[in-house]
């Protein structure tokens, strides 16, 4: 398998998703690893190609873990699920990852 990395608004365009919207990120609030929570993206790039893929579940869990793992970057991490989710909901009405990475974005815990 390729590896594959977030939405980067210097290398990615926004991708449209069935509805017809524009998607850069599509996050999922989850536990995190350390058992607190974080958002991480449902939508990954093939490093080498560009092209999306949608990532869901365990799936996206692994893959945003392998990818802190590989590169020492952070996806960012909230004391509870509701924080993560209002976080979540506040970036995307904000524009999502088109002005700024996920990863640029500081603990909160």
């Amino acid at each position: 398998m390729a590896d594959l990395i977030p939405f980067d608004p210097k290398k990615h365009k926004p991708i449209k998703t069935v509805g017809g919207k524009n998607a850069t990120e599509y996050l999922a609030s989850e536990e995190s690893p350390e058992g607190k929570a974080w958002n991480i993206p449902q939508i990954w790039f093939d490093s080498k190609n560009g092209k999306p893929k949608f990532l869901k579940g365990d799936k996206a869990w692994d893959e945003a873990k392998s990818y802190e793992d590989r590169t020492g970057k952070k996806f960012p991490r909230y004391k509870t699920i509701n924080d993560a989710v209002n976080a979540a909901k506040t970036r995307s009405k904000k524009g999502g990852a088109t002005k700024k990475s996920l990863l640029t974005t500081n603990d909160r815990f």
